[in-house]
């Protein structure tokens, strides 16, 4: 059975709609471990072969999930084989567990957190993007900017807790639990 033109781009859609939410889920399944975007891809990649076995009306994100949790295994099992990965696999599970089971808690916190990067000076936030998204060691972007490490990583601990803060005080004004 082929999807319609129409049922494609429904597809498409939703892919789209829940792209935040599955990044979100899956680097708080690797927590510390590089290669989000990579896993992110592959799920984009997998839920595209997989979608004529959706079913429309069917929870997505659910589904979406379950594939993207199936392929975080895949990467950490591949790291873990190299020696690169020293999380235990049940602490694994019981995050995914946790993440999947609040949606719209993980979905205000992803809102939150967006809401709370778009207030931060450019260069922290460049510092931050950098730690966290380009997977290059936080060295390389001292040299570039011409700052010491040691800076940086007081740098980062200090944004980490502003960035903390406000996302406790963004889903406490939304009337949701921190």
């Amino acid at each position: 059975m082929h999807l319609s033109p129409e049922e494609q781009k429904e597809f498409v859609a939703l892919i789209t709609r829940y792209q935040a939410a599955l990044r979100g889920f899956i680097i708080s399944l690797m927590p510390g471990v590089t290669g989000a975007s990579d896993v992110l891809q592959e799920t984009n990649l997998v839920l595209w072969e997989k979608r004529q076995g959706f079913e429309p009306g069917t929870n997505f994100r659910a589904w979406a999930f379950a594939i993207a949790r199936l392929q975080v295994k895949v990467h950490l099992r591949k790291l873990r084989r190299r020696g690169n990965l020293l999380l235990p696999e049940k602490l694994l599970e019981e995050l995914a567990e946790e993440c999947a089971a609040e949606p719209e808690e993980t979905e205000a916190r992803m809102r939150a957190l967006g809401e709370c990067l778009g207030r931060l000076r450019d260069e922290d936030r460049a510092l931050i993007e950098h730690r966290y998204a380009s997977g290059a060691p936080l060295a390389d972007f001292a040299v570039r900017i011409g700052r010491p490490v040691e800076s940086l990583r007081v740098s980062l601990h200090r944004l980490r807790a502003a960035l903390k803060k406000c996302i406790i005080d963004q889903l406490e004004a939304a009337g949701l639990q921190p």
